[in-house]
């Protein structure tokens, strides 16, 4: 290209009139000249054209903006759903053990609160190119959980951990495997902002809500005015997910009948699960089936060499090496897959694991030790368990699944 303009730059000049270069223009070869400045300024087109021609093969192509990702209209009822009208089962309010768990964050729900968080939780315009939601990892079909091992977001790199299940968090105080963050109200805006997952800058999201037509009404519902805030997107979505809550399944049902309603293997796997020779509800209790404290369960040897140290990542402790939270047995059914990264396609494969595959770990929990209780890192507890007991364990956690949680429309997607 530089050649073409120096070329073109030389005839203007008079110093390429012909090929000899001691040729001076005389006026008989006003006519051979003309021809001669043409033909170099279409040489010097054609070589132009090539060159950025070339040159275009190596420019990335531009994303479309955001803008351009298709925008649909929630389709909601004329009336709200009554939101603040539900509650959990008596035996679950006056439960001592609840009780100490129980969390709203400062949080009230309202009907119009709810269903702005209902539209903003399966709205993809949350994301920065417009194609990820909160519902992407957390599906209603899988107790809002995600069936991929790792979720993908708009980088298009896997995350770490597999989507923990978002059902009855009011009993849920920390977030995340690792427990990092206190509370649902702090934890709710970390997943849109994350670069990896939805990658929106939490600064531009309320000037994109603006811009949509259906936001402006549903703020002002849910909070007096058309005002779209960080403050006001978190509460939105905070009081929708303390709306999802799970606790009709065929357990619930056994409690109140007696278990008759139970197999002879569902029983078997009952009282395996409650038998305290197994431990199981040892770290699985209460009516939530689950425990606040974060464990290391024996998975690795050195979790932090095989890849993720759990909270041992954030402290930096030798004893935090692999400790990560203790998730709910509810819904585990509909949880696949297991651990924190995954690596269990089926409920057999983690009643396998418990059964005989704990590996010793210097700071293994107690639980999980042969001795069941004292210092942590003792040798492995091996249960050995038979065919038999392992079919009724898998039979047993299949009745805590909700047979109404996937059914509820008014936790569904609303753009369907």
């Amino acid at each position: 290209m530089r050649w073409a303009l120096w070329a073109d730059e030389e005839v203007r000049r008079g110093r390429l009139s012909e090929a000899n270069p001691h040729h001076k223009t005389r006026p008989g070869n006003e006519n051979s000249l003309r021809i001669e400045l043409t033909t170099l300024h279409l040489a010097s087109a054609l070589i132009l054209c090539l060159l950025l021609a070339g040159c275009k093969k190596h420019i990335s192509p531009v994303p479309p903006p955001p803008d351009t990702a298709p925008v649909f209209t929630p389709d909601l009822p004329e009336s709200n759903f009554t939101y603040s009208s539900l509650g959990y089962p008596e035996s679950w309010e006056n439960d001592p053990a609840l009780q100490l768990f129980s969390s709203s964050g400062g949080t009230t729900i309202t009907d119009a609160g709810a269903t702005l968080g209902r539209v903003l939780f399966y709205d993809s315009q949350l994301s920065a190119d417009g194609t990820v939601s909160c519902s992407t990892c957390h599906l209603q079909a899988h107790a809002f959980a995600d069936p991929s091992p790792h979720s993908v977001g708009i980088s298009g790199v896997p995350t770490p951990r597999n989507a923990m299940p978002l059902f009855n968090v009011r009993y849920q105080r920390r977030m995340f495997w690792d427990g990092r963050i206190i509370g649902l109200e702090n934890q709710v805006l970390e997943p849109i902002a994350h670069p990896d997952e939805m990658g929106m800058d939490l600064n531009h999201l309320p000037a994109r809500l603006h811009s949509l037509p259906h936001y402006p009404a549903l703020f002002t519902d849910a909070f007096g005015d058309t005002a779209i805030t960080s403050d006001r997107i978190r509460s939105a979505l905070a009081q929708f997910i303390r709306s999802i809550r799970s606790f009709s399944s065929r357990y619930d049902e056994g409690l109140a009948n007696g278990f008759a309603n139970f197999t002879e293997e569902e029983q078997l796997g009952r009282s395996l699960f409650f038998n305290g020779t197994t431990r199981c509800n040892q770290c699985h209790s209460g009516l939530t089936f689950f425990s606040s404290q974060l464990f290391i369960n024996g998975l690795e040897t050195n979790y932090a060499a095989a890849g993720d140290a759990g909270r041992g990542a954030l402290t930096g402790a030798p004893e935090d090496d692999g400790r990560f939270r203790t998730v709910t047995l509810r819904n585990i059914g509909l949880t696949a897959p297991y651990m924190h990264d995954g690596r269990f396609a089926t409920l057999r494969e983690v009643v396998d694991f418990y059964s005989d595959n704990i590996q010793p770990h210097p700071f293994l929990d107690e639980r999980l030790t042969e001795a069941g209780f004292g210092p942590a890192g003792q040798p492995p507890y091996q249960l050995h368990l038979t065919e038999q007991e392992k079919e009724g364990l898998v039979a047993f956690l299949h009745t805590l699944t909700d047979t109404t949680l996937a059914d509820q429309w008014w936790l569904s997607d609303p753009f369907d």
